[in-house]
């Protein structure tokens, strides 16, 4: 039976993140996905490319006993890129250069002799002897994904047009393989502060089992207006989608009752799923 709650963990690997140096735009991109597709992110890690800090943070998510790790980076060619060899070590496996990857490489190249292979490729193309690669569509690194006890790994390229485009040819037909519900989110605003109505927040919480609604006092572009993010689920889109209409309409009666107003934000409904 497909599990509605599944624990989703996200790991993005590079130094150049944690430093500052540049933004983890994959995280942004895969959290808003994955919410999508009815799951939630339970945490999101940014590590340096250091193979002790790397594969702490692997095992302990393991130990947390979380269903889904999603990992971007790391899969170059270059020493530094240390996520499938760090996979193999918590898996307690070997690494071997899997076919799969090696028969595209050669066909996307043109070659018919697996010598003349560059050897950065043959490196991209080795993961744990346990793995599965599934084919990157847009690039070289393929997506490796593996079982350490519990915990499915999914460890994708670190490039975000690499990263967006394996996730949604593999990453999201897993996930929605595996997960039953579907998500709508959609913006609306109230001319009030936050703590008038948040209690109202927790009450449709408690009231719409699954469901988000977050605030947002800091942002300024509707002045004298809060903008507020609703995220329903249901086990379809529509379903979804009937929830959240729901939802709004009874935070709009909330709020008229303390002569406040609801207003939905233009173009911000999404459904997904």
């Amino acid at each position: 039976m497909a599990n509605t709650t599944p624990l989703i963990e996200l790991f993005s690997i590079g130094t150049e993140l944690v430093y500052g140096q540049i933004h983890d735009t994959n995280s942004f991109w895969m959290a808003k996905e994955i919410v999508g597709l009815g799951a939630r992110v339970r945490r999101i890690t940014q590590l340096i490319d250091d193979r002790e800090e790397i594969k702490q943070a692997f095992q302990t998510a393991v130990d947390r006993e979380t269903d889904l790790a999603i990992c971007s980076g790391g899969l170059g060619p270059t020493p530094d890129d240390l996520t499938s060899e760090i996979l193999a070590e918590i898996a307690g496996v070997t690494s071997i250069p899997h076919e799969n990857v090696i028969e595209d490489y050669m066909k996307r190249r043109g070659s018919h002799n697996r010598e003349e292979m560059n050897p950065n490729l043959v490196r991209m193309a080795t993961a744990p002897t346990t793995a599965r690669c599934l084919l990157n569509p847009v690039g070289w690194a393929p997506c490796i994904a593996l079982d350490v006890e519990q915990t499915t790994f999914l460890a994708l390229p670190g490039p975000p047009r690499e990263m967006e485009a394996v996730f949604r040819r593999h990453v999201a037909p897993y996930i929605s393989d595996r997960y039953e519900q579907r998500s709508a989110t959609q913006r609306v605003l109230i001319n009030t502060h936050e703590s008038s109505v948040a209690p109202f927040f927790e009450e449709l919480k408690a009231e719409f089992p699954g469901s988000y609604m977050k605030g947002y006092i800091a942002d300024q572009s509707t002045p004298g207006w809060l903008p507020v993010d609703i995220v329903a689920v249901g086990e379809t889109s529509q379903e979804a989608h009937e929830t959240l209409q729901a939802i709004i309409d009874a935070l709009r009666k909330k709020v008229e009752q303390i002569g406040k107003t609801v207003t939905v934000s233009p173009g911000s409904i999404e459904e997904m799923g």
